[in-house]
């Protein structure tokens, strides 16, 4: 697996290729400029590792120098922004999309990003020309190339990229410090909250149990004044019955008298006859008839 070291540097440089380069003077590259080293495979020569060292200023899009060493042997080059802008052409994307991929194969400025993903990236090596690729939909597809020439002076090129690295180790180391000061810090503060939200949550439990039983005594006392009040309306529609149930009991006595009355002045009317009298004892006078005849006239009249 490759490993990156980026270092921000403040100084001058020459360009590569001359033996300046290697001076204590010239180790350094311009103010505001950034540095990257990080272990390569060549896919021709997978036993050897390389050790590649990116310098640049802003973005790879402005240009940027090379320098790559297997320990033994070293060499520069340059990459022009002109060449830059040439090889997003070639590859057919647009500038920018072409300048990020160039960071991710040169510099593996690649975060949050897997093994699978880094290893999209490849380098093959000729005898004075280093080609970069990627490989998408399994198709190789080349995103450019440098032309490289030999460094005048390896070993202290390889004892500078050592340093390089030694010192991006300490700061890193340093950073790591402070990230476990601060996630030390940070669990402190976690515990303390977790202690304080179990106090919060048993503190809550006990409001919510005493809420809970004042509750219920209100509403136990509710029912009951529902109960009563249920019975007083009952009671008094009882006492409020009893009159209109009197009243009404009257009314039916009196219709019941009422009737008995008429009824005596119903009963049908019995003609008196002779007849009738004489069956019950009562003599009858025989001169007087109700329906008299009237007198015969004289025939002589």
């Amino acid at each position: 697996m490759s490993q990156t070291h980026f270092l921000c540097c403040k100084g001058t440089t020459s360009t590569p290729g001359g033996g300046a380069l290697l001076q204590d003077k010239h180790k350094s590259v311009l103010a505001g400029m950034s540095s990257a080293v990080h272990q390569i495979f060549i896919t021709s020569d997978p036993n050897i590792p390389y050790f590649l060292r990116v310098d640049w200023s802003g973005d790879l899009g402005a240009g940027f120098t090379l320098f790559l060493t297997n320990g033994s042997a070293a060499w520069t080059g340059e990459v022009s922004e002109e060449e830059v802008t040439k090889g997003a052409s070639d590859t057919g994307i647009c500038r920018k999309e072409y300048v990020e991929e160039l960071h991710k194969t040169l510099i593996r400025d690649m975060k949050g990003s897997g093994h699978s993903e880094r290893s999209k990236y490849s380098f093959q090596l000729s005898s004075d020309l280093l080609t970069y690729q990627k490989t998408s939909d399994n198709a190789l597809v080349k995103l450019g190339s440098v032309e490289l020439q030999p460094a005048p002076d390896p070993l202290e090129l390889n004892r500078e990229m050592i340093s390089q690295s030694l010192n991006r180790n300490l700061d890193l180391e340093a950073k790591n410090s402070k990230l476990l000061a601060e996630d030390s810090e940070l669990q402190k503060e976690h515990r303390q909250i977790l202690k304080e939200l179990k106090i919060h949550v048993k503190n809550k439990n006990l409001l919510e149990k005493k809420m809970y039983s004042n509750f219920m005594m209100i509403l136990n006392d509710k029912k009951s004044k529902i109960r009563e009040l249920q019975e007083t309306v009952r009671s008094l529609q009882q006492t409020s019955d009893h009159p209109k149930a009197k009243v009404r009991k009257q009314r039916l006595c009196t219709e019941e008298e009422s009737s008995l009355d008429t009824s005596h002045f119903q009963d049908p009317t019995i003609p008196i006859t002779d007849h009738n009298q004489a069956c019950h004892g009562i003599s009858v006078d025989q001169s007087f008839s109700s329906s008299q005849e009237s007198p015969e006239p004289d025939a002589q009249a």
